[in-house]
């Protein structure tokens, strides 16, 4: 690479959050929301969100610049990230999009939370009743094919099951939808909670499933489960308190009871794969005390545990690994 390609290509690295405030910019007025597979005008899309086409066509254009929309002699519609940005697709990442805001902002931190280890706070604690909304929302698109992967390759008859920080609850309400013999538990914080009982009810499952407020770290329902669910928590937790929590599920757990794990974990190499690498620099403004495993830390703390047959399963969609151990 000569001086002139290597100055270009830092100047690119360095200017890549200018698309990133592109996108977030056009989901803010609306422009996502008007747009779908039928072209639409500049005039047409500059009423619907009410701002004038002067105003929005450099931002339409540097979309279709990105790739993120297209245009025709028409106008301006979805086609490459219709799945993600269609307004009524179940894969709609729009409120992924909202919360990365909030990421954005810790960002501009990154330095003093490099410094300062008490810089850092819990990231779901520190929520707004709005930014908890749009974190669930994204978290939900993100976990639906996940939680069809499971349900479609793995047996639950008649399973009781405990989903432990559970998100928007789509991994237990999936399952349960597809067997009717299921019942099961959420446990969250009580902000989430209230999301997860109203999604339980929007669903009409209220009388399988239930969320409720608990602390994971302190302990768990006073029941046996033939499965246990934590996806997506363990990132969130330091060491000791991992190996406590795994300690706490082994022991609910009836046996040869099942747990389902899932993570952004690193290659132990610790510079792979290339998500869960932004990943553990995220978690610096996100959690104190946080942190992004390896695959060779997870499974000595499931063996520390005393869990048997660890499988590692790759093929579960989206750029996390999942785990499945015995009791």
């Amino acid at each position: 690479m000569n001086i002139d390609e290597e100055i270009s290509s830092f100047k690119s690295m360095i200017n890549s959050y200018k698309l990133t405030s592109l996108i977030i910019a056009a989901n803010n007025i609306g422009i996502f929301k008007c747009l779908n597979e039928k072209a639409k005008g500049l005039d047409q899309i500059a009423k619907e969100i009410r701002i004038s086409s002067n105003r929005i066509e450099p931002i339409l254009n540097g979309l279709v610049f990105n790739k993120v929309i297209n245009k025709n002699e028409i106008g301006y519609y979805l086609d490459k990230y219709k799945d993600v940005l269609l307004n009524d697709s179940k894969y709609n990442q729009t409120g992924y999009i909202d919360f990365a805001q909030t990421v954005i902002q810790k960002y501009n931190n990154l330095t003093n939370a490099i410094k300062d280890n008490n810089f850092s706070f819990n990231n779901f604690k520190s929520l707004t009743e709005n930014q908890v909304e749009s974190f669930i929302s994204g978290m939900q698109a993100n976990a639906i094919p996940q939680a069809e992967y499971i349900s479609n390759n793995y047996n639950f008859e008649n399973h009781n099951i405990l989903d432990i920080g559970a998100g928007a609850g789509t991994y237990l309400i999936t399952v349960a939808k597809k067997y009717m013999s299921v019942k099961g538990k959420m446990i969250d914080l009580p902000q989430v909670s209230k999301i997860q009982n109203r999604n339980i009810e929007n669903e009409k499952l209220q009388d399988r499933l239930v969320s409720i407020s608990c602390d994971y770290n302190e302990k768990l329902p006073n029941e046996s489960y033939d499965d246990v669910f934590l996806f997506a928590v363990i990132h969130q937790e330091p060491t000791e308190k991992v190996k406590k929590l795994l300690d706490r599920i082994y022991n609910v757990l009836k046996p040869n009871g099942r747990l389902f794990l899932t993570s952004f974990f690193l290659n132990d190499d610790k510079i792979s794969p290339d998500f869960s690498v932004q990943f553990a620099v995220e978690m610096l403004v996100n959690s104190k005390n946080g942190k992004v495993y390896t695959h060779g830390e997870i499974k000595s703390l499931l063996e520390e545990s005393k869990f048997l047959n660890i499988e590692r399963i790759d093929e579960i969609p989206g750029p996390a690994t999942l785990y499945i151990a015995n009791k």
